[in-house]
């Protein structure tokens, strides 16, 4: 039986494509008001990529915004032209789907599709539930259907005005050495707290600005300066810092010897961006395959479709989809001392939310430092802030499985 959806779009376009994309109707209609068009055409190209190539699209998009008035007469020639097409085509059945419209849109709108046999449509992405109810909204015709897992990071991205070009973890080469240097990378996770210096002065050893990092053109990206290989901490390591230059320096990642202890040379790229920070970033991939997440991209390339901010690109340590859901992961790693670790935490969280305007998502801050020397975690930074934005510690990161599987699970971030 063919099958015509109404899908009124709003700020959160995403939402609106999860019945589309579970549904797969045969003929669409978008609705949209006048600050929403650009966001209409959008989900239309996505659509017609995702649904099959003879479905059916129609546009209006100039439904009136905060007035009831014009808005119900909008809702209502709508209708009529609805109620025309299932006589045009008997054995139509339309369902509407207003998404997270306010309350008066809402009820203007069923209000006026009592015109026309059509069923209200509500997504309750919480309930993990799709419900239906019939003309005249009568209880006893209502229906349930468990939510699909239809929207990944790139429908996510697309929907939003973004597009992903490329990522790290879309390169085998990098997935195996991830999986190689897995056992590294968890032990790197779970001492993070007793490692916080040590780690810190890696990742200023590799970015600082007397750093063994130097950055060419866009093409060949970060290369290794020969003359600033030989790298000296800023102090004599003790254990357990010892232990893990040890293994370091067993894996082949950097040169260390207890002789001069506080000597470390850097001979590869690889082990430069690992110790600079990428292995926070593995053990990050590696915590979303154990606990199964459907997908995760590290180091993504994101791309604004409005070519408006696209001077510097943009580079998310990871992004997850799970069950409609979106993850947005940022990792930092600060040197020592309270002004740094202000100034890094301050920029990297109000850059994260920057990044990721209109993205409905939660947002992760994986904190790696020693953040106590500024007497002011960076929970309680971004609470002063009122970023709404997860921090996880050094001293919480082995916790990070379980915490994605509650996430997973719930659609919530746990509560420290």
């Amino acid at each position: 039986m063919p099958h015509l959806h109404v899908a009124l779009v709003t700020e959160r376009p995403e939402a609106s494509l999860i019945p589309l994309l579970q549904l797969r109707p045969q003929r669409v209609v978008l609705v949209a008001g006048r600050q929403q068009q650009q966001t209409a055409e959008r989900l239309q190209i996505l659509l017609q990529h995702e649904l099959s190539s003879h479905t059916e699209f129609h546009r209006w998009d100039e439904m009136p915004e905060r007035d009831p008035k014009h808005i119900s007469e909008f809702a209502t020639r709508l209708a009529q032209w609805l109620s025309q097409q299932q006589q045009d085509a008997p054995g139509l059945t339309v369902t509407y789907d207003l998404a997270d419209s306010d309350k008066l849109t809402a009820l203007l709108f069923q209000q006026a599709m009592r015109h026309c046999k059509a069923d209200w449509l509500y997504v309750d992405t919480r309930a993990g539930a799709l419900y239906r109810l019939g003309p005249g909204l009568n209880p006893s015709t209502l229906e349930a259907v468990a939510i699909e897992s239809v929207l990944d990071v790139d429908t996510f991205l697309q929907a939003n005005g973004r597009k992903r070009i490329k990522a790290l973890s879309d390169n085998p080469a990098w997935r195996s050495a991830a999986e190689r240097h897995k056992a590294l990378t968890h032990y790197l996770g779970h001492q993070a707290d007793k490692l916080a210096w040590l780690l810190s002065e890696f990742h200023e050893r590799v970015h600082g600005s007397q750093g063994v990092l130097v950055t060419t053109d866009a093409r060949e990206g970060l290369r290794l300066d020969p003359s600033a290989r030989h790298q000296r901490l800023s102090r004599a390591p003790h254990f357990p810092c010892t232990d893990a230059l040890s293994e370091l320096n067993a894996a082949g990642l950097l040169e260390w010897s207890s002789a001069d202890p506080q000597r470390v040379s850097f001979s590869s790229l690889t082990g430069a961006l690992y110790l600079g920070g990428g292995w926070l970033t593995e053990f990050t991939w590696l915590c979303a395959q154990e606990v199964g997440l459907h997908q995760a991209c590290c180091g993504a390339h994101i791309l604004d479709l409005s070519g408006q901010h696209n001077g510097e690109p943009v580079v998310s340590d990871c992004l997850a989809a799970h069950h409609n859901q979106l993850l947005f992961i940022e990792c930092l790693t600060t040197g020592p001392g309270p002004d740094a670790c202000l100034e890094q935490g301050l920029k990297r969280l109000h850059a994260m939310l920057d990044h990721s305007a209109g993205l409905v998502s939660t947002r992760l801050l994986l904190a790696c430092g020693e953040f106590d020397c500024a007497r002011q975690h960076l929970t309680d930074l971004q609470r002063n802030q009122g970023l709404e934005v997860a921090v996880i510690e050094c001293s919480e990161l082995k916790l990070l499985p379980d915490y994605l599987r509650h996430w997973m699970e719930t659609g919530r971030w746990p509560q420290p």
